[in-house]
C-alpha cells in the first residue's frame, strides 16, 4: 500500500466585521501560531480538527503551519500578509506533497481582503499545483464558489455547539485518501441568500436538524459522498455571507451533486421563517432570572448575553446584564467581563483589597456604558486553564491575567482577553462552582451550552452589541440578503 505524503496547514478566524477589536498578530500569537512538529504537540490527543487529521495513520503526515485566533474584528492587512507568507513559506519548506489537509474557518475577513480563504487557496494552488486538497470549515462558514472551486473536498462541521471537530478532520482525511488512490472528487457549493441569527442554528433543534437530515438523505439517495448545510455567519458584511450547502461527490457525479445542492437550497428557503428569533431585553430577562433563581429546582439560571457573543466576535465587555443584576439586587450571580484595566487594579489591590472603578463598556458604546462598582478582590490568577469539555478537548486556553471581584450579590470575573464561554473551566479555574450559582451570565448564543449542561433555566436575552438578535440593526454595505 502506497503511503502518501500529506501536508497539514490551518488558518482559522471567524471575523465579525462589526467587532471592535482587530485580529492583529498578537491575537494569533496568543491563541495559535505554530509550525512543524509544534503543531503535533499542540493537537495530538485533542478533539480538534487537526487532531482528527492526525488520527489518520495511513499517511506520512507533514505538519507545516497552523494559525488561529478567537473571533473578533477583521485582521489588519499587515497581519494577513504575515500569516499568508508564513503559510506558503512553511508549505514550500515542507517539500513535495501528494495531498494537503486544511483547517479553515470559512468566514475570515481582513482589511482589503473580503475572502481570506479563497485568497489562501489561490496562493496554495500556485505553490503545490494540482494535488488533492481537503478543507474542513466551521458550521458558520461563508464559503464562496471561488473557494470551493479551488478545493477537491470541502466540508463543514455538522454540529452547533461544535462537538464534531475531530470527526470532521478524520472524515476529511478519509475522503482525501480516496482522491489520492485515484478517485477524483469534486465539491459543489450552492448559496442560499439568507442571513439567520446563530440562536436559530442549533443542530439538535429545528429547523437545522431537519435540514441537515434531509441533505444527508438526498446525498445518499443520489450515490454522493456527503452533503451538509452550512449555517453561515451573519455578522460579516461581505457578499459571500448567507447559508450554504456543500456537497462532495465523485467528479463524474458533479451534475447530480449540483442537483442535490439545489434541492437543499430550496429546502432552506422553504423553512426560512422558522429561523425567526425574538427575545426579551435585559431588564425583563433579569427580573425573570431572579424569580427563577429563588426556586432550588430552577437554578442555576443561565442568562445568555446574545449580542455580546464572544464566540461571534463581539467585545466581551457588554454591561447591560451586569447593570441590571446590580440594579435589581440579584444574589449569587456570576458574570465574566473582559476589562484589562480592572484586572490590573485588582492585582494592585490584592485579595481582600477593594476596587472602586467603572467596569466594562470600554470597546465602544454599542455594548453598553461602563458600570461603577465598589468591589472586594476575591482572587487573582494567570487566567489559564485546560479544558476537559467537548470543544477542543484537552487544549489549553489563556484569558490573560484575571481576577474575581465581589460586588454585592455578584461575583464578577474580569479577564484581560475576551474569551468565549465554551468551557466550564473558564469559571471553575477561578474558584467558582457553577452548580452552586444562582444565576450565570454566558456571553454567547448556543455554544455555551456545552459548558453548562446542568442549567435548569435558560433565558436568552436580546442585549445590545455586535451580535444583535435583530440582524436588521446592523448596517450592510455588501450584496443585499434576506434577513430573518
Amino acid at each position: 500500500m502506497t503511503r502518501h505524503r500529506v501536508g497539514i496547514a490551518g488558518l482559522w478566524h471567524e471575523t465579525n466585521t462589526y467587532g471592535p477589536h482587530p485580529a492583529d498578530l498578537a491575537a494569533f500569537e496568543a491563541f495559535e501560531l505554530l509550525t512543524g512538529t509544534a503543531i503535533v504537540e499542540h493537537h495530538a490527543a485533542t478533539r480538534s480538527v487537526i487532531g482528527g487529521f492526525l488520527g489518520h495513520t495511513d499517511f506520512d503526515l507533514v505538519p507545516a503551519f497552523s494559525a488561529g485566533a478567537w473571533p473578533s474584528g477583521p485582521a489588519p492587512a499587515a497581519t494577513l500578509a504575515v500569516l499568508l507568507d508564513g503559510l506558503t513559506g512553511a508549505l514550500a519548506a515542507a517539500g513535495p506533497l501528494d495531498g494537503l489537509l486544511l483547517n479553515l474557518h470559512g468566514a475570515m475577513v481582513a482589511e482589503g481582503c473580503p475572502d481570506v480563504e479563497a485568497e489562501a487557496l489561490r496562493r496554495i494552488r500556485a505553490l503545490v499545483g494540482d494535488i488533492p486538497i481537503a478543507a474542513v470549515l466551521d458550521l458558520h462558514a461563508n464559503p464562496s464558489p471561488e473557494f470551493a472551486g479551488l478545493c477537491d473536498i470541502a466540508l463543514s462541521y455538522d454540529t452547533y455547539p461544535h462537538v464534531d471537530m475531530w470527526e470532521r478532520g478524520k472524515e476529511a482525511a478519509e475522503l482525501l485518501a480516496l482522491a489520492l488512490d485515484g478517485r477524483p472528487l469534486v465539491t459543489v457549493v450552492a448559496k442560499a441568500p439568507l442571513l439567520t441569527c446563530p440562536l436559530a442554528q442549533a443542530t439538535d433543534a429545528e429547523p437545522m436538524r431537519g435540514l441537515q437530515a434531509r441533505a444527508t438523505a438526498r446525498a445518499r439517495a443520489a450515490g454522493l459522498l456527503r452533503a451538509g448545510v452550512t449555517a453561515g455567519f451573519a455578522y460579516s458584511d461581505v457578499a459571500r455571507a448567507g447559508m450554504s450547502v456543500l456537497v462532495v461527490a465523485d467528479a463524474g457525479l458533479a451534475a447530480a451533486a449540483r442537483a442535490v445542492a439545489g434541492r437543499c437550497v430550496e429546502d432552506i428557503e422553504a423553512h426560512a421563517d422558522a429561523f425567526t428569533v425574538e427575545r426579551p431585553g435585559a431588564g425583563n430577562a433579569v427580573a425573570l432570572a431572579i424569580e427563577a433563581a429563588r426556586a432550588p429546582d430552577r437554578r442555576p439560571v443561565v442568562l445568555a448575553d446574545l449580542a455580546d457573543n464572544i464566540g461571534g466576535g463581539s467585545a466581551g465587555d457588554g454591561t447591560a446584564l451586569l447593570a441590571e443584576l446590580l440594579a435589581q439586587g440579584a444574589e449569587n450571580a456570576v458574570v465574566v467581563i473582559a476589562d484589562a484595566e480592572a484586572v490590573a487594579a485588582a492585582a494592585q489591590a490584592g485579595p481582600g483589597g477593594r476596587v472602586r472603578r467603572a467596569v466594562g463598556g470600554r470597546s465602544d458604546r454599542l455594548h453598553g456604558e461602563p458600570v461603577p462598582v465598589d468591589a472586594t478582590v476575591v482572587s487573582v490568577s494567570d487566567g489559564r486553564y485546560t479544558t476537559q469539555g467537548t470543544w477542543m478537548t484537552g487544549q489549553s486556553f489563556d484569558m490573560g491575567p484575571s481576577a474575581v471581584l465581589a460586588v454585592d450579590g455578584v461575583r464578577l470575573v474580569v479577564t484581560t482577553r475576551p474569551t468565549p464561554p465554551f468551557h466550564r473551566e473558564q469559571v471553575t479555574s477561578q474558584g467558582i462552582d457553577p452548580a452552586e450559582a444562582g444565576i450565570i451570565v454566558a456571553k454567547g448564543a448556543v455554544a455555551w451550552r456545552a459548558a453548562y449542561p446542568d442549567a435548569r433555566t435558560v433565558i436568552e436575552v436580546a442585549t445590545p452589541g455586535a451580535c444583535a438578535v435583530d440582524l436588521t440593526l446592523l448596517p450592510r454595505t455588501a450584496t443585499p440578503l434576506r434577513v430573518v
